[in-house]
């Protein structure tokens, strides 16, 4: 295991496999937020780091892969705050196997969005993510050319509160999973035609959903209900692990791997198909996972431990059969 700082923050929040290692996006702050992007080998040794800065504050919260180089998305020139911050611009950018910068597009919706979600098409960019104008909290869902041009968007909402899931699908018809917040936590679905139309939305339950992904056509999510760290296959079952909160999963050939916080530690934890819990593994006191992502047959663990600077980033490399 190894811990990597590069200011008085260090938070990683998503990453992707490569076929040498794993990139890994979040946020780095010293005087003001910036973008992190940095590219971890199979020794969990750090090759490279990017930032990406600018006016005011920025954080990255998304990654895809492209044929040509990758996308990194989140929100630029605001101000972060406790409750989340105001005046973000909703970003996306296009950088090569080595972190560099071949464009960035800046998205004004409703005066204070982020982007949390990109999904590759055929023939542009799907986007997902919160968004915000008043004292309401909307989701919206945004389509790009494959210069980052957008071409539509769309908003739902408003609530009290919203904490933007994730996107399932690619062309065609998709699904964006997000929890809403009026009275109490719920989360929901909207399932939108390829404009963005909302077909059919529906309440799929009392609880926070953090990340999210399809398992055999089914809505697979982990995240809080209440104050347990949670994970349900939507229509089939539902486990609750203790106290704690779920961030990430990834689907394996034997199982779901998803990480998180329990009791106070960073862990991993894997669960059969049919969400009875196989094993779980402590990782570090004092933190929570963030990014679990497969690579070849290892699996990539990155995450926060918690300190007097608020936040080191802690990874942790993990054989596949170890789980």
């Amino acid at each position: 295991m190894k811990t990597y700082t590069f200011g008085k923050e260090t938070v990683p929040v998503a990453g992707i496999s490569m076929e040498d290692g794993i990139l890994i996006i979040g946020s780095v702050k010293n005087e003001n937020y910036k973008i992190m992007l940095i590219k971890l080998n199979y020794e969990e040794e750090l090759e490279w780091f990017k930032f990406f800065g600018g006016k005011d504050d920025w954080e990255g919260h998304s990654i895809a892969k492209v044929d040509d180089g990758y996308l990194i998305g989140g929100a630029v020139e605001g101000v972060a705050t406790p409750d989340g911050g105001k005046s973000w611009k909703a970003y996306l950018a296009k950088v090569d196997g080595n972190g560099n910068k071949i464009w960035e597009r800046k998205y004004r919706i409703l005066g204070n969005e982020c982007v949390y979600s990109i999904v590759p098409l055929d023939d542009g960019i799907l986007l997902g993510g919160e968004v915000s104008g008043g004292s309401r909290r909307d989701f919206f869902v945004m389509k790009a050319d494959l210069k980052g041009d957008q071409l539509w968007k769309r908003t739902l909402g408003a609530w009290e509160d919203a904490i933007f899931g994730g996107i399932i699908g690619d062309k065609g018809s998709s699904t964006l999973i997000g929890s809403v917040k009026d009275t109490g936590w719920s989360v929901v679905a909207f399932e939108l035609d390829e404009k963005g139309n909302t077909i059919k939305d529906r309440i799929l339950g009392d609880g926070i959903a953090l990340d999210v992904t399809d398992l055999n056509g089914k809505i697979l999510i982990t995240g809080d209900k209440n104050g347990e760290f949670w994970v349900s296959l939507i229509e089939e079952w539902e486990t609750a692990l203790g106290e704690g909160v779920g961030t990430a999963i990834q689907i394996l050939s034997d199982g779901i791997l998803v990480g998180g916080e329990l009791d106070g530690s960073a862990i991993v934890a894997k669960l059969g198909f049919d969400g009875k819990l196989v094993r779980k593994k402590k990782l570090w006191e004092g933190g929570w996972v963030e990014v679990v992502k497969r690579a070849e047959d290892r699996i990539f663990v990155a995450g926060v431990v918690r300190s007097e600077e608020k936040g080191r980033m802690k990874i942790e490399l993990l054989k596949e059969g170890i789980l």
